[in-house]
């Protein structure tokens, strides 16, 4: 009995030992690194405008063919009026048209809507482009019926500035990392593991943020920010 006995306290020694071991190495693995969530932000300005638009002819049932021909006019001048403003025709994008019938009160047929979408896109700043979309003026004289226009605006160097901010909000997270350690006997080492988070592009001074990203295209100006989470090794 007294041999079975030291052998269970010798075992149960042998398990504590061991736990606190694990124990220990644990709370110093936790001490020996620091987590700390950096931020960069950017403000730019975009240089790539998208104009997309809707002409619109409603004919009586049996106007179909004048109706086309009459589309086709419209959109002839919204392509004249381009050129005429130097945005090149080659950058006109042309839907199918669609027909869709038009009914009245009574439920009987009483023609047909003709919708035609059209898609610009004008790079190095867009702003001849951005001109005619604001002031639609002329095409509505020239009897061009403007369903639906939208402006849209982009810009070519996102995937570089992207680059960039990772870069920058990296950099922040370790002077954080340092502020943090700053009057202790730590220093903060290389960096053990990151994880970005998502990028939120939006209007400037907007408080719109999204656990997917925000990709905002309703203004010229914008900002983009990122965060970037960040665990330090510490001396």
């Amino acid at each position: 009995m007294a041999i079975r006995a030291a052998l269970v306290l010798g075992v149960a020694g042998i398990l504590a030992a061991a736990i606190f071991g694990l124990f220990f190495r644990s709370a110093r693995t936790t001490r020996d690194t620091i987590q700390v969530t950096g931020a960069a932000s950017e403000p730019f300005e975009a240089d790539v405008v998208k104009w997309s638009i809707t002409i619109s002819r409603q004919v009586p049932t049996d106007g179909l063919g004048e109706g086309y021909s009459a589309l086709r006019n419209d959109r002839a001048q919204v392509v004249q009026r381009l050129t005429q403003a130097g945005v090149p025709e080659e950058t006109v994008n042309v839907q199918p048209v669609t027909a869709n019938p038009r009914w009245d009160q009574f439920g009987t047929q009483v023609g047909f809507s003709l919708d035609q979408g059209l898609t610009v896109i004008a790079e190095n700043g867009g702003r001849e482009l951005e001109t005619i979309a604001l002031d639609p003026g002329p095409l509505l004289e020239s009897g061009v019926v403007l369903q639906y226009s939208r402006l849209e605006y982009f810009f070519s160097g996102i995937d570089e500035l992207k680059h960039a901010l990772l870069s920058q909000a990296t950099a922040d997270a370790r002077r954080r990392a340092e502020e943090i350690a700053g009057g202790s006997d730590m220093e903060i080492d290389k960096i053990v593991s990151a994880r970005a988070g998502v990028f939120q592009i939006t209007a400037p001074f907007s408080t719109e943020v999204s656990d997917y990203g925000v990709h905002d295209t309703s203004t010229r100006k914008k900002e983009i920010t990122v965060t970037v989470h960040a665990t330090f090794s510490v001396d």
